[in-house]
């Protein structure tokens, strides 16, 4: 049964149409082995505003899905329809797991598109990883510069490898996927693929299954650009190390560029052979490191440009305080914060985005706010809290208005230029000036000065 919830118009609102956009991304989490073998085989029945029921071919799937995949699924419908739905399997035959064993084997492992038939008619790159709509920041700026050399002449720079290390969901995979599609752009007769390690090292098993080794080492030996993800789980598979040390030879030694990404360090991959680490030196390592906090204001603001999203300043800023480890993170909360707000036909609110971070698992943090500093200022100063965003240029108001700056600039986390948007879209050097004017009269006006104090130990007090 197929039936639509009362899901807002634009979120997927059929159980089919979600499970499309679900399996998109399952493609993109897992390895396509596991993919095949695990999901291809569901059968989405119906959705609820809590729930999904999954049609599965026995109670082997459900439970193995249980066991090994339930955050995967979870996160990847999270991501796709803004909620965190429950998921109910049904057995739809209960027939035992040998009756499709046959068939799993056949179509991926004995069937998969043996290497000499595959061509380079698909680079298995996603569009939509471009440099475009790549942010950059501190912490990715040095690794960025680099794949844009790399694809700008691949195979012709001293970065041959290139290899990008970083945390999960930091933007490695769209960098080099980045690269890849700038190559293409440039010129569509280069040969160019993108796969992931796992990828690489199951169609390496099932070209020994077939016997064709050969056909499978001159498929990626051809390639003129050769980007794979997550070397790190190369671990322990000692034939596939082998079989990609000759491949890392042969391309570099005919000046193709071989591009790699790594959860870690190249000094820290112990369990890959030490063969293939020297060679990883040969060229660049760059890291990627967490966003700053003007980088994660920058990449929501571009993703509500992206989507034609009207949110807040503060709620934006907000997001980006609290959600500190990954990009994948505070777009997924972009997009839970927008579903619910559709769904409930209201305005995104504080409140709103802090029940996000608290569905998301993210502590609060317990840094001081600006709107916290401006309440508090306009209590000591008797201003109203209104007038700090209004243009006047009452004495008595621009003066307090400074102080708040200056307090926001001593004890917030935010920048000059987000602090600057609380205060009317104030420019960041208006910022830097009341800090400086505020900083000088402290120094010569007592009273000021124990005001001050007074309200950074209200502030203190309150965290």
């Amino acid at each position: 049964m197929q039936r639509k919830s009362n899901l807002a118009e634009n979120i997927l609102t059929t159980p089919k149409e979600l499970w499309e956009r679900t399996s998109e991304v399952l493609k993109e989490t897992i390895n396509p082995r596991s993919y095949q073998t695990w999901f291809a085989p569901i059968q989405p029945l119906d959705l609820t505003d809590s729930t999904i029921i999954l049609g599965v071919p026995n109670k082997f799937f459900q439970e193995w899905i249980d066991n090994h995949y339930t955050k995967i699924l979870k996160n990847a419908l999270i991501q796709t329809s803004g909620y965190s739905l429950s998921v109910q399997f049904k057995v739809l035959d209960n027939k035992p797991f040998s009756a499709y064993t046959d068939n799993i084997i056949n179509d991926i492992e004995i069937k998969h598109t043996p290497a000499s038939d595959r061509d380079f008619s698909s680079s298995n790159l996603n569009s939509n990883y471009t440099f475009d709509n790549f942010i950059i920041g501190d912490g990715n700026k040095f690794a960025q510069a680099a794949a844009w050399a790399v694809s700008e002449s691949p195979g012709n720079t001293n970065y041959n490898p290139l290899i990008i290390y970083g945390g999960t969901g930091l933007g490695k995979t769209h960098l080099i996927q980045a690269i890849g599609n700038n190559v293409l752009r440039r010129s569509n007769n280069l040969k160019v693929y993108y796969t992931s390690s796992e990828s690489f090292t199951s169609h390496f098993i099932t070209s020994i299954q077939q016997n064709n080794v050969i056909e499978f080492s001159n498929f990626y030996r051809s390639c003129d650009l050769l980007m794979i993800d997550d070397i790190q789980f190369f671990s322990n598979k000692g034939k596939t190390q082998e079989e990609f040390f000759h491949t890392f030879n042969a391309l570099h030694q005919n000046k193709k560029q071989i591009v790699l990404t790594s959860d870690r360090p190249v000094n820290e991959l112990s369990f890959l052979e030490e063969r293939l680490i020297s060679r990883f030196k040969w060229g660049l390592v760059a890291d990627i490191q967490p966003p700053d906090l003007e980088t994660r204001i920058a990449i929501l603001q571009s993703k509500c440009e992206e989507n034609n999203l009207q949110i807040p300043n503060d709620i934006i800023d907000y997001l980006a305080v609290n959600l500190t480890h990954n990009i994948r993170e505070l777009e997924g909360a972009l997009t839970r914060l927008m579903a619910q707000v559709l769904l409930t036909h209201t305005e995104p609110t504080l409140e709103l985005a802090q029940k996000v971070v608290t569905e998301i698992g993210q502590p609060i943090s317990k840094g001081i706010t600006i709107d916290q500093i401006i309440q508090l200022t306009s209590k000591a100063f008797d201003v109203p809290q209104e007038s700090f965003m209004k243009k006047s240029r009452t004495k008595d108001i621009a003066f307090a208005r400074q102080v708040a700056m200056y307090l926001s600039k001593e004890l917030s986390k935010f920048s000059t230029t987000t602090i600057g948007l609380h205060f009317g879209g104030r420019d960041h050097s208006t910022v830097i000036y009341a800090h400086k004017v505020i900083e000088g009269q402290i120094k010569i006006d007592a009273i000021l000065r124990n005001k001050i104090e007074e309200i950074k130990r209200m502030l203190q007090y309150s965290r």
